[in-house]
């Protein structure tokens, strides 16, 4: 090459140098692809954040101090790196960062996981690690692991678990581990092997790929219908969901077997209604105060409110109610005491009498204060997704006979379960022996409610009841949340027979 030919080059690039500036010069070598092995998540689709972060520091020999040294990710010895990883956004951003993505995957967030709508704080909750044992050894975690209506691994059909496989303990998934031994047990042993992971580096289990990509549109097309109503409180999130959620059918193998220990009800709404009463919506707008006092009960459940009240008096001993109390016990069913009663030798009691629904101009109405309030807010929320964001008024006017009559029906049935469930708790204290009842003893339970619409209109609501959890009586569980509605309103405590006032 001529001199003046070189000269020239060099001159080129002396230009582009200069015009690049000094301020934008570094020592440091620009990295276009992640430095660290196994970390390709292209070869292992939809790995939870959790098993990107397990398997980079396995392959890697990465020690605890190196998780926030070259991965940006904040931790400290004693957290749960699996629930960090899961629910802290910040944590998953630095990930991402870490490792040259252009954004967080979006199968790292929870939510796109629920075939309904709710946050992903739903699961926070007494979250623990869950996996697959055969996909854990290779270094293979994903999210569908730690959905509650999951038993089993699809692909394997292994048993999901949450202890070490050798001593039984909670698998052991802190941001504190051994050189080389992260997730390994205190008793020794290692469900994740490094070899194993090496051999797998090129993909997922067999069969993982395809069964979690027809999952997740599954669960986007149920998503954009279902809405998951969760009651106030809620207790052992993942048995209710596990009761919940209905896979397609073909999927039942590979859901594993439920307990089924919790009562669960289906309602479709009907081809055919004559006529839904329109104004039942409107009479349940009263069960939005904290303490709503009566219920105008609406005339199509009339016949459930007071077929609960009849019933529960037909079951007591004899010689509980008085003859007047059992009377008006009877009276919204029709009925007359049979001719077995004995009536109760003492005096009428006002307050057992409230407890029935009153009869009064052709109109029921119904004593709200024996009925938890986990019951009846149900009721308001699944009235809100009914409505869909719309006023009372344009529900009305929007809404087919079919919906108004399958959505009347629903709350009916959740006031009716509510209130027998309130009544025989409220009654408890004067009858003790309700619970030696069994079945019929006194307890609570929260509804847990997944409505499912069709475009706008309501067309199936699914319904499972979880226990309350709670320390002493189900009268005095119901006495403490009224109180607490009194504190929301902002009056004063009631007082007991000694002017002390009621903790």
């Amino acid at each position: 090459m001529s001199t003046s030919n070189e000269s020239s080059i060099n001159a080129s690039l002396w230009a582009r140098v200069s015009a690049v500036g000094r301020e934008s010069l570094t020592p440091n070598a620009q990295i276009i692809n992640t430095p660290f092995v196994g970390s390709d998540l292209t070869v292992v689709p939809s790995s939870s954040a959790f098993g990107a972060v397990a398997r980079i520091v396995r392959l890697n020999a990465l020690e605890p101090v190196d998780v926030f040294r070259l991965l940006r990710i904040r931790t400290r010895r004693a957290d749960d790196l699996s629930a960090l990883m899961t629910f802290s956004h910040a944590a998953q951003a630095a990930l991402a960062s870490a490792l040259r993505l252009q954004g967080v995957p979006p199968t790292w967030n929870l939510t796109a996981w629920f075939p309904f709508q709710a946050s992903s704080e739903l699961l926070k909750p007494g979250w623990t690690f869950r996996y697959c044992p055969q996909c854990l050894h290779s270094g293979y975690h994903t999210l569908l692991h730690q959905l509650p209506w999951f038993q089993r691994c699809p692909w394997h059909g292994t048993q999901l678990r949450r202890e070490c496989l050798r001593c039984g303990k909670k698998q052991m998934v802190l941001a504190d581990w051994a050189f080389d031994a992260n997730l390994t047990c205190a008793c020794g042993h290692a469900p994740l092997s490094t070899r194993a992971a090496l051999r797998r580096a090129s993909g997922p289990p067999s069969g993982a790929a395809d069964f979690i990509a027809e999952y997740l549109v599954w669960a986007a097309a149920e998503r954009a219908r279902n809405v998951l109503i969760v009651p106030e409180l809620p207790e052992d999130t993942e048995s209710a969901l596990a009761e919940l959620v209905h896979l397609p059918r073909d999927w039942m193998l590979q859901r594993g077997v439920t307990e089924g220990r919790l009562h669960r009800r289906t309602w479709r709404a009907r081809r055919s209604v004559q006529s839904a009463d329109r104004e039942a919506i409107r009479h349940l707008d009263v069960l939005r105060h904290d303490r709503p006092g009566f219920l105008t009960v609406p005339s199509a459940i009339r016949n459930a409110i007071a077929g609960v009240a009849a019933n529960l008096a037909l079951k007591l001993p004899p010689s509980t109610l008085t003859d007047r109390e059992m009377t008006l016990f009877l009276a919204g069913a029709g009925i007359d005491a049979p001719k077995c009663f004995e009536p109760a030798k003492r005096a009428f009691s006002g307050t057992l009498s409230a407890l029935p629904p009153w009869e009064l101009a052709g109109k029921q109405f119904l004593n709200l204060a024996c009925l938890h309030p986990v019951a009846y807010r149900a009721v308001v929320g699944l009235c809100d997704v009914a409505q869909v964001g719309r006023s009372l008024f344009d529900f009305h006017g929007q809404a087919t006979d079919a919906e108004l009559e399958l959505l009347t029906r629903v709350c009916g049935h959740l006031l009716a379960r509510g209130y027998a469930e309130g009544l025989r708790a409220t009654l408890s204290r004067h009858i003790p022996v309700l619970y030696e009842f069994g079945r019929d003893a006194p307890h609570l339970t929260k509804p847990w409610i997944l409505a499912s619409r069709d475009h706008t209109r309501l067309v199936r609501v699914r319904a499972v009841w979880k226990p309350m959890a709670f320390s002493g009586s189900a009268e005095e569980l119901l006495e403490a949340e009224d109180q607490a509605n009194l504190r929301r309103e902002g009056r004063p405590r009631k007082r007991n027979q000694r002017g002390k006032l009621r903790q």
